[in-house]
């Protein structure tokens, strides 16, 4: 089985891309390293090792949000076979939450297999709209009444733990495919404390947590089982330190390495 690194990943991006809307949730842009590993395997799987990176960049663009990431993965068989896949992002939202544009690349062994490209717009709050891919060509998906993008996605999900809401189910577009569209359900836990002993030193990892469990089930609703579950741990600022994603026989984890603020511009 070849994983592919976009559905690995793409959690990670999720809880990310919307880490900086809006001042009620205090969080700050940043730029951040992950090192990804497999976590743990079942006897049925045939994954035996998990290796790679990821740098993840968060910044203001005065009218909106932009996201840059890069990830580079090698997955090991137990056949002795092994796969070296990639996923680049590029991604802008408004800070009004209805607007988004987006540029996905997958890769395998440092070729170009897939490329996602589009824009998508709401026709108001809570209201529905419309994606337009320019690539593959000129494909339109239609987003139904309710739809969030990435970043007005997580920041509702850093107010429902706020809240102390335990759970949360919304419709998501954020373009990492063909189709781009997806139900997510979350169950929040109890507010943590702060970062533990094998996270870097970094203020930005002094404040309270909580673990958010996510499912991700087809746009459809057909589906009584989600494509992939995962587990994150997100801080009050937006900052992610930790995510687990679970596929059954074998979960893999991306560890924050290293962390930085960025100032953003003279708006």
């Amino acid at each position: 089985m070849i994983l592919s690194l976009r559905q690995a990943v793409a959690a990670l991006a999720l809880i990310l891309l919307g880490a900086g809307s809006g001042q009620a949730a205090q969080v700050v842009p940043h730029r951040a390293a992950y090192q990804l590993s497999l976590d743990r395997a079942s006897s049925a799987s045939d994954v035996v090792e998990v290796t790679g990176t990821m740098d993840f960049e968060w910044a203001d663009s005065c009218n909106g949000w932009t996201v840059k990431q890069k990830s580079a993965m090698t997955v090991g068989y137990s056949t002795g076979e092994s796969a070296e896949l990639g996923w680049n992002l590029l991604s802008w939202e408004a800070k009004d939450g209805l607007k988004y544009r987006f540029l996905v690349r997958d890769l395998q062994g440092g070729t170009m297999t897939d490329q996602f490209k589009g824009e998508a717009a709401l026709d108001g709050p809570g209201r529905g709209g419309k994606a337009v891919y320019s690539v593959p060509g000129n494909k339109v998906v239609k987003l139904p009444t309710g739809t969030l993008f990435p970043t007005a996605h997580s920041l509702k999900l850093l107010q429902s733990a706020e809240a102390g809401q335990a759970m949360l189910w919304e419709m998501v577009f954020d373009g990492s495919d063909a189709k781009g569209l997806f139900g997510v359900n979350a169950v929040i836990s109890r507010r943590q404390a702060a970062a533990d002993a094998g996270t870097p030193s970094s203020p930005l990892l002094a404040t309270p947590a909580w673990r958010i469990n996510l499912a991700y089930f087809a746009a459809d609703g057909q589906a009584a089982e989600p494509q992939n579950e995962q587990h994150v741990d997100i801080h009050a600022n937006g900052v992610v330190d930790l995510l687990v994603i679970d596929y059954g026989t074998f979960r893999v984890r991306a560890r924050l390495m290293k962390i930085e603020p960025l100032h953003g511009p003279a708006c």
